[in-house]
């Protein structure tokens, strides 16, 4: 389905190109290499050590930082919905409606997907410190910058998922590793609903999600590889590094 209000190009690049806050990384490749090569990490050092808990193994620090996330994911959706939500900053949600009512549809369905999944990992007695998180200034002021923000945040979602199911299958935490991957789908199913609305032919554009097997620009392979995030810390830097706000 095509928004009658989406940019004329609908190509993600075309958009970030528009948005002030991504205009140094003007293409959605070399955003994305920025935040995975390493300058997630740098950039999101500053806050790091105030957000990421000391936890006692890897698979539980995986398990908190998604908590993090988690709630990262309600505000923003909240946010975009212009209703926020409990983890939202004051000022942050829009004001001006910014989806039509089907796209609405979409985004209602995902902020309680995500408050689900919030409910589940608290289910494992994890927690993250951040309680509130701040988007950059205008990130909800028009439907550009929210969609780029939104696809920015899955994209990261999905890596440290991924490298929660690696820590935890390593680890031998069955658990973790199931609902992890569980909820990865979810958070693909919505990163695909955001290239729908962004007008990216087709909107499901990659054959694998990792780098299991080379990208081949076929029909269907056009997208990027999400990265499967090493550690917790290095996916709660690259939250970070987007400029996020976490109190």
């Amino acid at each position: 389905m095509r928004d009658v209000g989406a940019p004329a190009s609908g190509r993600l690049e075309q958009i970030l190109e528009r948005v002030d806050f991504f205009k140094p990384v003007a293409t959605r490749r070399g955003f994305m290499q920025l935040l995975l090569a390493g300058g997630a990490a740098a950039a999101g050092a500053a806050g790091l050590s105030k957000v990421m808990p000391a936890l006692a193994d890897t698979t539980t620090d995986f398990a908190a930082a998604a908590v993090g996330a988690e709630r990262i994911g309600i505000a923003f959706y909240g946010n975009a919905l212009g209703s926020g939500s409990p983890w939202s900053a004051l000022g942050d949600p829009a004001t001006t409606t910014l989806l039509n009512s089907s796209h609405r549809g979409y985004f209602q369905a995902a902020f309680n997907q995500e408050t689900s999944h919030l409910a589940t990992l608290r289910s494992l007695s994890v927690d993250f410190p951040a309680h509130t998180f701040k988007f950059p200034d205008n990130t909800f002021g028009s439907k550009g910058s929210m969609l780029a923000m939104g696809a920015a945040l899955e994209s990261i979602f999905i890596g440290a998922y991924l490298g929660a199911v690696k820590e935890a299958a390593s680890s031998g935490n069955a658990f973790v590793a199931e609902a992890a991957a569980q909820i990865c789908g979810i958070e693909c199913e919505h990163r695909v609903l955001i290239n729908d609305i962004m007008g990216i032919d087709p909107p499901n554009d990659r054959f694998y999600e990792g780098d299991l097997v080379a990208a081949s620009d076929a029909v269907g392979d056009t997208g990027n590889r999400s990265v499967v995030y090493a550690t917790a810390a290095d996916a709660v830097a690259a939250l970070l590094a987007l400029g996020i706000k976490a109190s």
